[in-house]
């Protein structure tokens, strides 16, 4: 394994607007290459460090789906529930019509259709009702997740696909179904397991002291600006929400555990059995309807469809990308990005911290995705 090219494109992360990054490559359940570059503050003065904590955003979604999925292997949830079996407010939905009236929902909103984002929910953090939370709070994840119902769904659940607050909603109904707090739920049943020391939904003060800084990325310069670390405010509503879709902190080092156990087969190199192979397989599979397909594979996702949890590998003549077929993973808001490759056992956890980075999604995760092949066949 020849990393050399790698550890270039990292080191000159900098000079393209990327201030931190930290990057790890697993193979076989343990890491095979560790690149940390830049610095964690304004000034320069923290070198960035394997104990920089980061705001994950949205690849806190891989964690939620995780949990949700051992509740299913053990009966507490099944796919095809309706939510409204969890979650009363989701009994009788509306659904705002192409014509703009709006009449209740026809279909009923199911689990797997949480998973799937094609439950018919936007991701509007504005509207009046959590906008009151988030003022007045304090709220829990249970009934936050009651006052999304008060918009009307954007088209009858499973018809279509919407990136949205679907695994927010998610972690409610495991938080239901299990009888256990949700981020309780998560520690219990993947963080200490795993050995996650580091990640949290609420992080305590010492964790917060080793945030690394959170930027803004400036797409016409390709350059960063510190941004105030309130605005992850939009997302994690108080102590008392445990957001599935975008509440967790952590350090690089602790996350890679969970992509190292699901990129081997759903079991640590510890060996503590996170998820089973079978369900590992059934995660990679596309859950999309072919309207929803269209939909999510326009753009950066070409060849790509969305499983039990996120983007799932389907066309790599379509992709182009070296990953084998059923390879899934997510990115964040912050340009994180993590792919598991359950074929070859191959895991990567890219941690950054710089919002509105679209050259990432489109241009830097790509070439980590390719050097890394790159070297695991060198």
């Amino acid at each position: 394994m020849d990393f050399s090219k790698l550890d270039t494109f990292l080191s000159q992360m900098e000079s393209r607007g990327i201030p931190a990054c930290d990057l790890t490559v697993i193979v076989e359940g343990r890491p095979v290459y560790r690149g940390i570059y830049g610095y964690a503050d304004e000034a320069k003065t923290r070198p960035a460090s394997d104990r920089d904590m980061y705001y994950l955003y949205s690849l806190s979604k891989v964690a939620t789906c995780t949990g949700a999925l051992r509740a299913l292997e053990r009966g507490f949830i099944h796919l095809d529930d309706p939510v409204g079996d969890y979650l009363p407010a989701y009994r009788h939905l509306m659904v705002k019509r192409p014509d703009g009236s709006v009449t209740p929902a026809e279909k009923a909103m199911t689990v797997r259709h949480l998973f799937s984002m094609s439950g018919g929910l936007d991701y509007d953090m504005r509207t009046p009702a959590i906008n009151h939370v988030r003022e007045c709070g304090p709220s829990n994840t249970v009934a936050t997740v009651a006052l999304f119902t008060e918009k009307p769904l954007l088209f009858e659940p499973g018809t279509s696909y919407e990136y949205s607050l679907c695994h927010d909603v998610l972690a409610a109904v495991v938080e239901v179904a299990t009888g256990v707090r949700f981020a309780d739920y998560q520690r219990q049943e993947i963080f200490e397991p795993l050995g996650m020391t580091d990640t949290t939904y609420h992080p305590t003060e010492e964790q917060l002291a080793r945030l690394s800084e959170l930027w803004r990325y400036d797409e016409r310069t390709y350059t960063s600006h510190t941004e105030d670390r309130n605005s992850v405010r939009l997302f994690c509503l108080g102590h008392d929400y445990d957001s599935g879709g975008a509440g967790i902190v952590s350090t690089a080092s602790s996350y890679e555990r969970l992509i190292a156990a699901l990129s081997n087969g759903g079991t640590s190199p510890d060996g503590y059995q996170v998820l089973r192979p079978e369900t590992i397989k059934l995660l990679a599979e596309n859950q999309l309807c072919p309207e929803g397909l269209a939909k999510f594979a326009a753009g950066r996702f070409g060849g790509y469809g969305f499983g039990l949890c996120c983007r799932t590998h389907l066309r790599p003549e379509v992709s182009l990308s070296p990953s084998s077929v059923g390879e899934f993973g997510w990115d964040s808001a912050a340009n994180a990005y993590a792919l598991i490759d359950p074929t070859r056992k191959i895991g990567i956890l890219y941690a950054t911290h710089v919002l509105g980075c679209v050259t990432g999604y489109y241009l830097y995760h790509p070439a980590i995705r390719r050097l890394v092949y790159e070297a695991l066949e060198s």
